[in-house]
């Protein structure tokens, strides 16, 4: 049973995604998802109470998912120098291929309830925390680790100037630049 709720709660997060990206961010609404997935509305509530509830859920996947590449990075580079910023890079790197219309409907939801935001807050303190120690140069292993995270809001936002293969290089770059750090 535990299964079939998770499978139906992956299902009605992926429509969401979809309506999301389809639609834009202010359009998403628990009708239109219910609609996606076909499920009633009754049978969306029953999952999700209400749209924040969702939401959150979209956050948490999004935040899991993305966790998971950096741990799976981190691993890989085990005892090797500046391990936890060159996962983050890598992880930001790969997450750019997320639908920038997922990270839409989150920022807007945090502009109505910002708490919605901090398990990834949450996160951000703990790689602060981790690049200020591990880095012989602190501020440049946090400078590359926001210009990475500039790049994909660049994407996330639809307003970045160059095309993806600028975006790979720049990516490539900043990559090059943490194992130099050492």
């Amino acid at each position: 049973m535990a299964q079939l709720k998770s499978s139906s709660r992956d299902n009605i997060l992926d429509a969401a995604q979809r309506v999301a990206s389809r639609e834009g961010a202010g359009k998403l609404t628990l009708d239109k998802v219910a609609c996606e997935c076909g499920l009633s509305k009754g049978g969306l509530l029953y999952n999700y109470p209400n749209k924040e509830a969702l939401l959150k859920s979209m956050l948490d996947r999004l935040l899991d998912q993305f966790l998971s590449i950096a741990e799976t990075e981190e691993r890989a580079m085990a005892g090797e120098p500046n391990a936890h910023l060159r996962a983050m890079l890598r992880a930001v790197a790969g997450h750019q291929m997320v639908d920038p219309g997922t990270y839409m409907c989150i920022l807007t939801a945090s502009a109505e309830n910002p708490e919605l935001l901090e398990p990834m807050r949450a996160v951000f303190r703990d790689s602060y925390q981790r690049i200020s120690s591990e880095c012989t140069d602190p501020d440049l292993g946090l400078l590359l680790w926001s210009a990475a995270d500039g790049i994909l809001f660049h994407h996330i936002l639809g307003i970045a100037p160059y095309p993806q293969a600028e975006k790979s290089k720049l990516f490539q770059k900043l990559l090059k630049l943490s194992e130099e750090m050492s």
